[in-house]
């Protein structure tokens, strides 16, 4: 991959937005990019481990945990699934567990950072491809993320460069 943060934020600042919201990076691979779905949940993952279990090439998926007790909505079940599945990264709004296993996990994983506890395990419970924000950044399916060490950017469209 040809591309880092900056360089996206120099070349293309109005185009983009750029990620306000800092997170860790915990995977295998720390630069990726990717066609965005998301998944909005409380206290239960369960749509997360729904939506890995589908074919990710060139998509990224973004999960913001909206619920206020703290729970993992990433584990190493659920980023080896992802894997499997050819997802280019997850960046969670939230936190994630298993960060022993997952760095060795050849994806990319975003997170504010890790926390141990599991999340209920409501089925159905969350909501797919549905747009929110993170500060005042919008996180909408189709648009495309930019992630690597420096931070992420999002486009509408996918960039050429």
């Amino acid at each position: 991959m040809k591309f880092t943060v900056p360089d996206i934020c120099d070349e293309f600042y109005e185009k983009i937005q750029i990620g306000d919201s800092f997170y860790n990076s915990y995977g295998g691979i720390e630069k990726f990019y990717g066609e965005i779905q998301t998944a909005q949940c409380e206290h239960s993952n369960s749509v997360v481990k729904d939506i890995v279990k589908n074919n990710g090439k060139g998509k990224v998926l973004f999960i913001s945990h909206t619920g206020k007790d703290l729970c993992s909505m990433v584990g190493d079940q659920i980023a080896q699934i992802a894997y499997e599945n050819q997802w280019s990264g997850i960046v969670v709004d939230g936190y994630i567990r298993d960060v022993e296993v997952i760095k060795d996990i050849q994806i990319g994983l975003y997170a504010k950072n890790s926390f141990p506890k599991k999340t209920d395990k409501t089925v159905g419970a969350g909501q797919i491809n549905v747009p929110f924000k993170i500060k005042e950044i919008n996180i909408v399916p189709g648009y495309w993320i930019y992630v690597d060490s420096n931070g992420w950017a999002i486009s509408n469209s996918k960039l050429e460069f």
